[in-house]
């Protein structure tokens, strides 16, 4: 994980999320305006053709870039507006997500986000505003 030291308490407010523990999502590195996270594909988290919920891709569009804005310093953000493209399925495997801050106001920022496979094929691409 990069920069641990400094969102190491960030890291762990999210890791232990409810919500968060029952996807099964796990953050790979947090930088400032940017955060990286993974789902590995389980049944649980499956429609009904086997593939990886779209409920579960948009939870996790919106925590990376949730945790993304937090790691600006606010203590807590909101989700103000968020548009998802979905893609491609996944059928197995694990998801990547990964967002980037885009603008940031004295009270919002827009982030960008994606989710990509582990084999490197894009499978959503997700816009948000945050309330800081």
């Amino acid at each position: 994980m990069r920069n641990v030291e400094e969102y190491g308490q960030l890291i762990e407010q999210f890791e232990n999320g409810p919500y968060f523990r029952l996807l099964g999502f796990h953050i790979d590195w947090v930088e400032y305006g940017k955060a990286s996270m993974r789902l590995e594909k389980k049944t649980a988290n499956d429609n009904m053709q086997n593939m990886l919920h779209g409920g579960a891709i948009m939870s996790g569009l919106d925590i990376v870039m949730g945790l993304a804005s937090r790691s600006l310093g606010s203590d807590a953000v909101s989700t103000i507006q968020m548009e998802v493209r979905f893609i491609k399925s996944l059928a197995e495997g694990t998801a990547i997500f990964q967002a980037e801050l885009l603008h940031r106001t004295n009270s919002t920022a827009i982030l960008t986000a994606r989710v990509v496979s582990d084999r490197d094929e894009l499978l959503a691409y997700s816009t948000g505003t945050f309330k800081l």
